[in-house]
């Protein structure tokens, strides 16, 4: 890491700027979107917010925490935020925008005026970008970007961002599967316990989970009317798949707040200056391949689909 000045301050400004804010000043909503989401809580983290339902409601006096945010962290909800919001776009190798998408179709604008270069070349197995003034004196202020060009700094960063654009493939790169070895030879007995406890689904908890829905079904009856159209109990096949779902959530949760690829395993005091950036693409790959290692026999942990397609980022103009 090679962030200079007051870098954290620096991030928190970005962050008030660029979250959607309250009419009356008061707070920034989270709208539901992981990367405003996880800007809340960064702005939380920071002293600047306290934490809501909705978001994040603005401290009137600022406080500095007792224990700062992970940088790295910290740079994810930036770039995170940043492409939502228009201020950044990851661009093909051959620095064009990729191409606009309606289902299986590729939308051309006829007429429109040819998109600007990137700003960020090329580098360090990172491609380019097109990021906007504030955004770009940012990311040097945080050591990403330097002369124009990603930093080695940046390659772990954004190896937890993934952009499309790009194609990477960290699952194939030696180094992500050194740190697969290292995962599981350092694994806490503590986080171990936890994730034998999470994959194991027995009889009595899918009889228990049925029991809980059976209970809410009546519950709706009773509170909605005979004629209320209330879908049916759930089999014990079904009951049993969504405790398997719901447990391969809570294995990705435990990865996204206890893991992290230049410290491994997070110490309880390490983790409580990280971020829980959920849906962190590569705290959920290393979970997979651990998991692979840990429960090979449990194919329920290793989902037939990742993640849903996210929708595209707005425009740079």
């Amino acid at each position: 890491m090679h962030a200079t000045g007051d870098w954290p301050g620096a991030v928190a400004d970005f962050l008030e700027r660029n979250l959607p804010a309250l009419d009356d000043g008061s707070g920034w909503q989270d709208m539901a979107v992981t990367a405003c989401q996880i800007g809340c809580e960064a702005l939380v983290a920071l002293g600047r917010a306290d934490a809501t339902g909705w978001g994040a409601s603005r401290r009137a006096a600022p406080r500095r925490p007792a224990m700062p945010p992970r940088w790295d962290d910290l740079c994810v909800a930036v770039l995170w935020l940043a492409r939502q919001q228009g201020q950044l776009a990851y661009r093909l190798p051959d620095g064009s925008p990729q191409p606009e998408r309606a289902g299986d179709f590729i939308i051309r604008r006829i007429g429109a005026p040819p998109p600007p270069p990137p700003n960020i070349a090329t580098a360090h197995g990172l491609g380019p970008a097109l990021a906007r003034p504030e955004l770009l004196a940012l990311l040097d202020r945080l050591g990403l970007v330097a002369d124009g060009a990603w930093t080695p700094a940046a390659e772990p960063v954004l190896w937890r961002v993934q952009p499309g654009a790009w194609g990477m493939r960290i699952e194939a790169d030696p180094r992500f599967r050194r740190a697969v070895e290292a995962a599981v030879a350092t694994l806490p007995a503590g986080v171990r316990a936890e994730m034998d406890r999470l994959v194991t689904i027995t009889d009595e908890d899918v009889a228990q989970a049925m029991a809980a829905q059976q209970a809410r079904i009546a519950e709706a009856r009773r509170t909605s009317g005979p004629d209320a159209r209330i879908a049916p109990a759930r089999g014990a096949e079904q009951a049993r798949r969504g405790l398997e779902f719901r447990a391969a959530q809570d294995l990705d949760r435990i990865f996204f707040r206890r893991w992290r690829l230049d410290g491994g395993w997070l110490s309880g005091a390490e983790a409580g200056g990280a971020l829980e950036v959920f849906h962190d693409p590569l705290a959920r790959q290393m979970r997979l391949a651990v998991t692979d290692r840990l429960y090979p026999a449990l194919g329920f942990l290793r989902p037939a689909r990742d993640r849903k397609p996210s929708s595209p980022a707005p425009p740079l103009r």
